[in-house]
């Protein structure tokens, strides 16, 4: 693992990560094997996004934006014929985050995504507008219970909420409590 990776996994508050029980929450929900490429943009190294799509021997590119080796979210392209995108971004750029995920949907780079997010992200007109723009392919999983994200104190236990786009299982369920 590149140093900068782990000084930054250790003094950055965006740096936090996802529970395995998350993890294979929603890769169920979504039956993640149906994908036949996948992004984990944010999740490189000890993610357990990638520790589980490499024990259901999923096809996937894990890049991080908080690695050394150049592969800033906002920079990195897609693997080739990318079918979802999935992840846990970080909060405070969520966003640059959900305006990017739509944009590489609108440039045919990615088909669908999901994305962690806090369940504030379902506020503000700016976000409202963007997710009525795509109101057509949007689902929205909203948790039961908060998160406590590993390695976190209670502080930083959050509600949260998965934005899908475009996910074939979740079409008929728009609005879901999980």
């Amino acid at each position: 693992m590149g140093n900068e990776y782990e000084m930054d996994k250790s003094i950055n508050p965006d740096h936090v990560a996802t529970p395995r029980w998350v993890v294979e929450k929603i890769y169920s929900l979504i039956n993640v094997e149906e994908f036949e490429s996948i992004w984990l943009p944010f999740n490189n190294y000890d993610s357990e996004f990638k520790n589980k799509a490499e024990e259901l021997n999923l096809k996937y590119k894990a890049t991080h934006i908080f690695d050394d080796l150049g592969n800033d979210f906002f920079t990195t392209h897609p693997p080739n014929r990318c079918d979802l995108m999935i992840s846990n971004p970080p909060f405070s750029q969520q966003n640059d985050i959900i305006v990017r995920s739509f944009d590489l949907i609108e440039q045919k780079a990615i088909k669908s995504f999901a994305l962690l997010l806090p369940l504030a992200t379902l506020e503000t007109e700016r976000r409202a507008s963007i997710y009525q723009e795509y109101n057509d392919k949007l689902s929205i999983l909203i948790f039961k219970k908060r998160i406590k994200f590993l390695g976190h104190s209670t502080s930083f236990n959050r509600g949260c909420c998965w934005i899908c786009y475009n996910i074939p299982a979740l079409q008929e369920k728009r609005i879901q409590w999980v």
